[in-house]
């Protein structure tokens, strides 16, 4: 009877197989996190590839300087200010939405859409001495690799870039 007692007490303190128990309970936690961490790097990656191009996009129409106006607005102001540079954008709307856009075909860009382009602070004949700012508003589609149930399917990334036009010396 002893020898039956000590057989149920080892057997019960035999810890074989426990570990593998372990790795099935805990391995698909393990990958699921994983891949949710993926895909979230993934889209911080889109968001930084929407903002940079933006940022291109509203250089893009930085560099569309109104000739024009240029040469006949060149005059300093009464303190040494330079004249400011005038964007060349639609002159019924104010828009630069197709400049931007051109960039995007340009360059090859098929996912992303152009939101918004405004221009703010352009010159004009009684504020002269101002320069514009331009801000690029673009949109792109995230579709997540591994857990989009967990994201809620696809995602718009947003990414806005600004830019001042300026004449080289």
């Amino acid at each position: 009877m002893r020898a039956r007692l000590e057989r149920l007490r080892a057997a019960a303190r035999d810890d074989r197989g426990s570990l593998s128990m372990a790795v099935v309970i805990w391995a698909p936690v393990v990958v699921l996190l994983m891949a949710f961490l993926v895909d979230v790097g993934l889209l911080i990656s889109e968001r930084t590839d929407a903002s940079d191009l933006a940022d291109q996009a509203a250089r893009k129409v930085a560099q569309n300087v109104d000739q024009a106006w240029l040469k006949t607005h060149n005059t300093r102001g009464p303190n040494g200010e330079s004249p400011g540079i005038r964007v060349d954008v639609d002159p019924g709307t104010g828009d630069c939405v197709p400049i931007a856009k051109q960039y995007l075909v340009d360059n090859g860009v098929q996912d992303a859409t152009i939101a918004s382009c405004q221009v703010t602070g352009n010159p004009t004949a009684q504020d002269l001495y101002v320069n514009p700012r331009i801000t690029v508003t673009l949109r792109m589609q995230y579709k997540p690799l591994f857990v989009g149930f967990a994201l809620k399917g696809d995602s718009t990334v947003t990414g806005t870039g600004t830019a001042t036009p300026v004449i080289p010396k």
